[in-house]
């Protein structure tokens, strides 16, 4: 038998004589049936009616998602943005709130509408932290701590949402008590920031204003009576500054343009007043008001009608407006506003808040924070302080963006015709 070869053929890299290269990645022709399921398909979503179109917003859960929805293209942002988007359903008043928690080196956020926002981009040695002095406007303004922070008052305001920040030039403020520490928001990004300190010296004190467009501005006068400075709510109503200190029967003025000092004698409550039973605000018109918390869980407000004038509102009945579908046991739990109350087992009652953006006002009942909402009339709990070692102080809320949004381009999209 002849024995057997097998020969093994060496494969050539380069292509054969009259070898078309392009022949091979050429593509096989796609029918015409299959080329127009295929455009059909691409061409769905700007096919959609803008009713339709809305009908598929609805069921998205707001604001992030229907936001995200109208960064795809020109079309989308002008029904998000028209008046046939009211339909929409309306998120959350607030994105939640922040508060001073001593173990974490920054506040940290509380969400309420699923959209997380934190300070962390701020650049604080953990070492050192930052507190909160005061939030407005969704900005923050921060007070650094640390090594000299007794004698020197370093601000840092923020903005959580945008990821930006601006240091304020420090003030050496040795010798001084810091009474009032306010960030007053302005146009785009543009804001104030006013500081009032009483000197070591009686009958003295100091107003000093910053401007992101310029620098500090200081002015300085006499006090007409001794002044202890007291935590308490601040609120801003133009160029003017408000503040409430604690247990004094006055709420300080701070006009931040002409630089002065002046004080509004508190209405005539008829009731003890204590750190955590008043508060202030300011009306949709403009109007500072005051707002005070009896021992049955009566809340009343008086309005500043005219200077020296208080006008006082019907009384509200915090019990009658608490829903067990919004504040659950809280709504058969004993509550008292009075300190010496929870000797008979009681659950303190305090203000914690006020947003000036929705005139919400923010409650700590039983270590939940609870928000009464102006358009309803309700109250609702949002959070459960569960760490009882810390218990809950003042809230800063983070308002919502208007809604329906209010989109940019809007004219430039009606123009191009709607087209994606």
């Amino acid at each position: 038998m002849p024995p057997c070869f097998v020969v093994r053929r060496k494969r050539s890299r380069s292509p054969p004589r009259g070898f078309d290269s392009a022949r091979r990645t050429r593509t096989r022709p796609m029918p015409d049936a299959e080329r127009a399921a295929d455009a059909a398909k691409a061409g769905a979503a700007p096919a959609l009616p803008d009713d339709m179109l809305l009908e598929v917003f609805k069921r998205l859960p707001p604001p992030r998602d229907v936001v995200r929805c109208a960064a795809v293209c020109r079309r989308w942002r002008r029904v998000l943005a028209s008046a046939e988007a009211a339909c929409l359903p309306a998120p959350p008043r607030h994105f939640g709130f922040f508060r001073n928690y001593a173990p974490s080196p920054l506040p940290p956020f509380v969400p309420a509408a699923g959209v997380v926002l934190d300070a962390g981009f701020v650049p604080v040695p953990p070492a050192c932290g930052a507190v909160l002095a005061d939030a407005r406007g969704r900005r923050l303004l921060l007070r650094e701590l640390g090594p000299g922070s007794a004698r020197e008052l370093r601000l840092i305001v923020c903005s959580p949402l945008e990821k930006t920040y601006v240091r304020v030039p420090s003030l050496y403020t040795a010798g001084h008590r810091v009474a009032c520490t306010v960030l007053v928001p302005g146009e785009g990004a543009a804001f104030r920031v006013v500081v009032v300190l009483f000197g070591a010296a009686p009958n003295h004190f100091e107003v000093l204003v910053y401007s992101s467009a310029s620098c500090w501005e200081a002015a300085t006068g006499p006090v007409n009576r001794e002044v202890v400075v007291r935590r308490g709510p601040s609120v801003v109503i133009g160029d003017v500054v408000y503040k409430l200190h604690g247990e004094d029967k006055y709420i300080m003025v701070v006009d931040a343009v002409k630089m002065t000092l002046s004080a509004v004698p508190l209405p005539n409550t008829g009731t003890l007043l204590y750190v955590g039973n008043h508060w202030i605000g300011k009306t949709g018109n403009g109007r500072l008001c005051f707002f005070a918390m009896r021992e049955q869980l009566t809340l009343v407000k008086w309005v500043l009608a005219a200077p020296g004038k208080w006008v006082e509102l019907q009384p509200v009945d915090l019990r009658m407006v608490m829903h067990p579908a919004l504040v659950g046991d809280l709504a058969q739990t004993k509550l008292s506003a009075k300190m010496s109350d929870q000797l008979r087992g009681c659950k303190l009652v305090s203000f914690a808040a006020f947003c000036e953006a929705t005139g919400t006002l923010f409650f700590v009942m039983a270590d939940w924070v609870v928000a009464l909402d102006p358009r309803s009339g309700r109250l609702q709990r949002l959070w459960h302080n569960t760490d009882e070692s810390r218990p809950l102080g003042d809230v800063y809320p983070c308002e919502m963006l208007q809604w329906p949004p209010v989109l940019k381009y809007v004219g430039e999209a009606h123009e191009a015709g709607g087209v994606c």
